[in-house]
């Protein structure tokens, strides 16, 4: 049987194939080169979310029941067709049907965390995972930013911009056949998954799982209020750093240098996380979303706006890690990957609801206007999400301290000692 390091490493071998995708500065360039204007084209991606949410708690059920390793075989099989739709697709029906393929690999992929929590979970070792996690999306990112590189470079070398864009997705689409091949490499984990008898009763529980406990349903909360936020901003990076005076070839430098940057503070993500706690963490990442979106709004069409960027993408970097650890860790293997489409299934709703909303909010063709719409889809909620969380998962102080007007002795506190007393007591 193999070692816990090299199922890791395999892993991490797999995950760093999957995410060398050289397409991801340009697919939105190429597809706004095909299709009539910003709400077509959120159209044309909108039925990728209505794919996921058609599927995503079918192969939520179905993937605690066929396990994670095929599971993941057929999410990079899939997505590998939908890659490749894409860069053949000229046509807005085209790119329709490329993202109702990919959405079929986007919902069988909730099992690649679980897969990662189990394997260390058979190894007595999941009390690591959110370092190994941050460690995995140090990979991620990492390769994001290598491939990103690669791709300005093919479609600078490219006879025209358009050509180059194509090029990167059939480059792509090539590529993601190694993830395929790596996945079917992996180990089963030796995880015992206690599963309801029936697929309707293994809802059921999930469902009751996400009602009954809090910390998972806020949770699933900051995953879609922060997960589409930052979605929208890639859909919509490509356009707006143009919009900034750009040139298509130096994005890809661009986006490489953030992914980077992003890829250095993933590492650290168990550090982040043990360091902060729960709360404090989940507060830094809602923090570094909002601010930055507003920013964005604010700053206008000025050159330095592009460093708004940088903590989007940390954000970008440190949300799905953390998120993910958090879930997993308050969830059972028989549960795991039912319940953590739910949570998918949740994002995936809200996307399909905000994003044509964006479209039309860009009708008029102001990008810029993104920043306000997106601060205030991460600040509201958010905010109330941390106060609720603060209040039922991880109140503070545990115990209530006696106020100093009442500590005997007859000492004099004054008021404005008073009221940093109280103003101390909601952050510990």
């Amino acid at each position: 049987m193999s070692t816990l390091s090299s199922r890791v490493h395999r892993f991490y071998l797999y995950q760093a194939t999957s995410a060398f995708a050289i397409w991801i500065p340009y697919w939105a360039l190429w597809m706004n080169a095909h299709v009539a204007s910003y709400f077509e084209f959120t159209l044309a991606d909108v039925a990728f979310w209505v794919g996921l949410l058609i599927f995503q708690l079918p192969v939520g059920v179905l993937a605690d029941r066929l396990g994670r390793k095929w599971t993941i075989v057929l999410s990079e099989s899939f997505r590998t067709a939908g890659i490749l739709g894409y860069g053949l697709g000229i046509n807005l029906l085209g790119y329709v049907s490329a993202n109702i393929i990919w959405s079929i690999g986007g919902a069988f992929s909730i099992g690649t965390s679980a897969y990662l929590y189990e394997t260390l979970m058979d190894a007595r070792q999941e009390a690591e995972f959110p370092r190994y996690i941050g460690r995995n999306t140090f990979i991620q990112i990492g390769c994001n930013a290598t491939a990103a590189l690669v791709g300005g470079i093919v479609v600078a070398l490219s006879a025209n911009a358009l050509a180059g864009y194509q090029m990167t997705l059939l480059i792509g689409a090539l590529v993601n056949v190694a993830a395929v091949c790596v996945a079917a490499t992996f180990i089963e984990p030796a995880v015992e998954r206690h599963t309801e008898p029936t697929a309707l009763g293994q809802l059921g529980q999930g469902l009751r799982i996400v009602r009954r406990r809090e910390g998972v349903a806020l949770l699933i909360g900051l995953q879609v209020f922060l997960g589409v936020a930052l979605y929208l901003m890639t859909a919509f990076r490509s356009p707006y750093l143009s919009a900034l005076g750009i040139a298509a070839g130096d994005i890809g430098i661009w986006v490489a240098g953030f992914l980077f940057l992003a890829a250095i503070v993933s590492a650290f993500t168990g550090t982040i996380s043990d360091r902060l706690g729960e709360f404090r963490s989940l507060s830094l990442i809602a923090l570094f979303a909002s601010v930055p979106f507003f920013g964005i709004w604010i700053a206008g069409p000025t050159a330095w706006a592009v460093l708004l960027q940088v903590p989007v993408y940390v954000v970008w970097s440190l949300e799905p890690p953390l998120i993910s650890a958090y879930l997993n860790r308050r969830l059972e293997p028989g549960q795991r990957a039912t319940v953590l489409s739910m949570g998918s299934f949740a994002y995936t709703l809200g996307l399909v609801i905000a994003e044509p909303l964006a479209g039309l909010v860009l009708t008029d063709g102001n990008i810029l206007v993104l920043g306000l719409f997106l601060g205030l889809l991460t600040a509201i909620p958010c905010a109330y999400i941390l106060v609720r969380w603060r209040a039922t998962v991880a109140p503070w102080p545990a115990i209530t301290p006696v106020p100093s007007r009442l500590v005997p002795g007859g000492a004099l506190v004054s008021r404005f000692s008073r009221v940093f007393e109280r103003l101390g007591r909601l952050w510990p």
